[in-house]
């Protein structure tokens, strides 16, 4: 029986099969689980010698909500393209090879690529659909794998190159045949869409593809038109009757003649007879009824007018879940950039959308999408679960889904709750500075800047966690095996008093000069003991980074008693120009003065941090005022406490 089963056509296979019970695991559906791409743009090939690096694409995907982000160039868009070229997709696009997707190692040029879809989690019945194009796994499970070989024929012609399509993980199966092909077809949705275009009528309208695989459509086809009452329902029977309408309008008929009396038959030639006529259609078929109608939007009101790029693409991604709603098998929908044109909030609705059509956040029986989408939009980011992330940076693929990262089982759930749009800048930075409170995401910036390492031009992002969290944060980064390659640096207080430090201002904390060299090691320990990979903390120096700054040097005392000073002034009111200006001066001969004292540098601090101790003043708005007097004070890296000096040497250096 099996072997005669192999014999039908897929299609009448699936028909069989019966899409209401067909691939359905636990309420999931076959979905692509893996890509892997060999010698394809940004992805190289695999090792040739002991010590080189693997450079192939291998990753693997969920059934729901896969998200990519990344900075520009790290390998996004290559991962999309390449499973459009392994799958192909439901609008028919063609995708022209050239001699650019084709790897450069040391200069030379791969003449070959390969690139492997692998499907799992099919039933018995999808099994049966693709029953001689199956590879049986060493569990006895069946997957389904799809692989394309590039070879470039003539590499002084780009364009000239050969292509073939077959299954098995090496491409030595069976070749991949039409109707297989058309049931894995993807739906893709391009970065920076014309969505008005996508949605207007037209001949090949993208509307009429959706359309004509909507089930309700189907039986549409059939013309009920009733010439003696004029009467039609279906659109075909609706196409007939205007058709025969305009044939009997006056104006219409008036029109007609005069075209082919005064002009078209004087183009005719002997006995030929020209003649033209009117209609909507040249055929009354279901694709040319079709083809007539486009999607409009009415927001909020019964008349319509032309609305923006971002309306016009969530009016265009509602029309694409339509038909992967309505999709026989393995639904899977490729957009890139969903956020385009859209507003913040709009995005997140898009990506609630989204999840929800994935299966989850909906207990709806219908069939679920599969969902592989890029980003560069830290809200899309932020409004999707961690371990539906996977970060991609230089042509490496790193999956934050459990068992990947150091992240705890209850990391997820926090982050979740915590990290939101402001702090999933991380995602796409070069060099991550964690830190614990408003004052070091203020002031710190502009103090790398001062010292000639700008964090916007190294690509560092700063993100403020508060007073907990820093290491669940940290741990996203951290991972057996290969690392990501962004830097991360924890910036955190020391928070032991110096000696000297008066009972008001020491509260509950040790004082480093009652502990010994090895309590002290042991106390610092126990605040980097999570360092691994290219994550490092660092922590100040004597008590926090107020403190720390005041006690660097002469130059940070006097910007920060300045920075201090500003801050007790603007506690209930922000000062003007010209009082900030008196204060500054104030502020600059009273270090003036300590120094002249023989004040030492340690007192000088405890007496310019004491207000920030005991609340009297913000160190949020010190920070500001601090950052404010860095535009007329020239610092430079002598002049800071030596672990900031430190972070910021990691943070402007690439990680391996």
């Amino acid at each position: 029986m099996a072997g005669l089963w192999a014999l039908w056509p897929c299609s009448e296979r699936v028909r069989q099969a019966g899409r209401e019970d067909a691939g359905t695991i636990g309420g999931r559906f076959v979905y692509l689980a893996s890509l892997s791409a060999e010698n394809f743009r940004i992805f190289g090939a695999a090792p040739k010698q002991d010590g080189d690096r693997d450079t192939r694409l291998r990753m693997d995907f969920g059934p729901a909500t896969n998200v990519l982000v990344g900075e520009n160039g790290s390998g996004k868009t290559a991962v999309i393209d390449a499973i459009r070229l392994c799958l192909q997709t439901t609008a028919g696009d063609y995708y022209r090879i050239s001699a650019d997707d084709f790897h450069i190692h040391n200069g030379h040029r791969a003449d070959s690529f390969t690139l492997t879809c692998g499907f799992k989690d099919l039933a018995p019945q999808e099994q049966a659909v693709f029953l001689e194009l199956l590879t049986t796994e060493d569990d006895g499970s069946s997957s389904l794998y799809v692989t394309v070989r590039a070879q470039l024929i003539d590499p002084l012609r780009p364009s000239r190159v050969s292509l073939v399509t077959r299954t098995g993980p090496d491409g030595q199966g069976p070749t991949l045949d039409g109707t297989a092909r058309e049931l894995l077809k993807a739906t893709y949705l391009r970065p920076l869409r014309d969505a008005e275009a996508e949605l207007r009528s037209g001949r090949g309208s993208r509307l009429s593809q959706i359309l004509a695989g909507y089930p309700a459509i189907k039986d549409e086809g059939i013309s009920d038109f009733d010439p003696v009452e004029g009467t039609a329902t279906t659109l075909v029977g609706i196409l007939q009757r205007t058709e025969h309408h305009l044939s009997e309008n006056k104006a219409i008929i008036a029109a007609r003649d005069d075209i082919n009396a005064r002009y078209l038959q004087k183009f005719a030639i002997g006995s030929d007879v020209l003649r033209g006529e009117i209609g909507v259609s040249g055929d009354a078929t279901l694709a040319r009824a079709l083809e007539r109608l486009e999607l409009r939007l009415f927001a909020g009101t019964k008349e319509w007018t032309r609305h923006g790029l971002g309306y016009s693409n969530a009016l265009f991604m509602a029309a694409e879940l339509l038909l992967l709603n309505n999709s026989e098998l393995a639904p899977l929908l490729l957009i890139e950039e969903p956020e385009a044109h859209l507003h913040p909030q709009l995005q997140t609705r898009i990506m609630d959308l989204l999840r929800e059509r994935a299966g989850e956040a909906s207990d709806k029986p219908d069939l679920p999408v599969q969902v592989i989408c890029t980003t560069h939009s830290p809200n899309l980011a932020s409004a999707t679960p961690v371990e539906h992330l996977t970060l991609v940076s230089r042509g490496a693929t790193f999956s934050l889904a459990p068992g990947q990262t150091h992240l705890h089982p209850d990391d997820y759930a926090f982050l979740s709750r915590f990290l939101d749009v402001t702090k999933a800048n991380l995602f796409f930075a070069r060099g991550v500075a964690i830190v614990e409170g408003d004052a070091e995401a203020i002031f710190l910036p502009a103090l790398a800047t001062a010292v000639g390492r700008s964090f916007n031009e190294c690509g560092v992002s700063i993100v403020n966690v508060g007073s907990v969290g820093l290491f669940r944060y940290s741990r996203i980064f951290q991972r057996d095996g290969a690392q990501i390659p962004v830097t991360v640096a924890c910036i955190r207080d020391r928070d032991l008093v110096p000696a000297g430090t008066p009972e008001d201002m020491r509260g509950k904390l040790k004082c480093s000069a009652e502990m010994s060299a090895e309590q002290i090691d042991k106390h610092v320990k126990s605040l980097t003991d999570e360092d691994s990979g290219n994550v490092r903390t660092f922590v100040s120096d004597h008590w926090t980074l107020e403190y720390d700054l005041a006690a660097a040097s002469w130059t940070m005392a006097t910007l920060m008693n300045q920075a201090v000073r500003s801050a007790v002034a603007s506690k209930n009111k922000w000062p003007t120009a010209e009082r900030l200006a008196e204060l500054d001066g104030e502020a600059q001969r009273e270090v003036q003065q300590w120094r002249e004292s023989g004040t030492s540098l340690a007192d000088a601090a405890l007496a310019i941090y004491k207000p920030l101790r005991l609340n009297d003043a913000s160190k949020t708005i010190a920070a500001q005022h601090a950052a404010r007097l860095l535009h007329s004070t020239p610092v430079k890296d002598e002049d800071l406490p030596p672990y900031l000096v430190a972070a910021f040497d990691y943070l402007c250096t690439p990680a391996a």
